[in-house]
C-alpha cells in the first residue's frame, strides 16, 4: 500500500514540477494543477494506472509481444480518456477548461493525438528505465512521511472541493 501510496504523491509532486518548469519555458501562464499546494494529482492517478496495466498484462500467458502491443494500446487509449475526464470535470468543477490543445494537431477537447503519444512515450521510459531507479528510492521513505504527505494531500484536496463547492453555489 506504502508502495501505491507514494508512486501517486511523489508523481503528483513530480507532475506539478514538470508542468511549471514546461510553462516557465515555453512562456504559457497556466498553472499546473488545481489544489493549493504544489500536486497535480492526474500525475499521481496516471502512475498508478501505468503500474497496474504493466503488471497485469506481463503477468498475462501470451508473447512478449502481444503483451507489449496490449499494453501499447491499453496505455494510449485509458491515458487519454483519463486526461479527457479530468478535463472535463475540472471544467464542471471551475466553470472554465484548465487546458486546451487547440493549437495541437489532432486534438478533441481535452486530448491531442501528439500528446496521447508524448504520454505513451513517457509511460515506456518510466517503465522500462525510470522504474527500477525510482522504486528504490520511493522504498527510502519512511511510513510516517507517506502517512503525513498523504493526510496533507487529503486535507488541501478536501478544502480545495469546499471551495468549488461553495462558489458554485453562489
Amino acid at each position: 500500500m506504502y508502495y501505491y501510496l507514494n508512486n501517486f504523491l511523489i508523481f503528483s509532486l513530480f507532475g506539478h514540477l514538470f508542468e511549471t518548469l514546461l510553462f516557465a519555458i515555453t512562456q504559457m501562464h497556466n498553472k499546473s494543477g488545481f489544489l493549493y499546494l504544489p500536486w497535480t494529482p492526474f500525475y499521481g492517478v496516471g502512475i498508478l494506472i501505468i503500474i497496474f496495466l504493466h503488471d497485469y498484462i506481463f503477468k498475462l500467458n501470451i508473447k512478449k509481444t502481444f503483451k507489449h502491443i496490449l499494453l501499447i494500446l491499453s496505455l494510449f487509449f485509458i491515458l487519454s480518456f483519463l486526461e479527457y475526464i479530468g478535463g472535463f470535470i475540472l471544467e464542471y468543477l471551475h466553470g472554465y477548461s484548465l487546458w486546451s490543445y487547440e493549437m495541437v494537431p489532432l486534438h478533441f477537447k481535452y486530448v491531442s493525438l501528439p500528446t496521447s503519444i508524448v504520454w505513451l512515450v513517457m509511460s515506456y521510459l518510466y517503465l522500462f528505465i525510470i522504474r527500477k531507479y525510482s522504486d528504490r528510492l520511493l522504498k527510502m521513505i519512511p511510513k510516517y512521511l507517506t502517512i503525513i504527505l498523504s493526510l496533507i494531500f487529503i486535507v488541501d484536496l478536501v478544502l480545495t472541493l469546499l471551495k468549488l463547492i461553495y462558489i458554485k453555489t453562489l
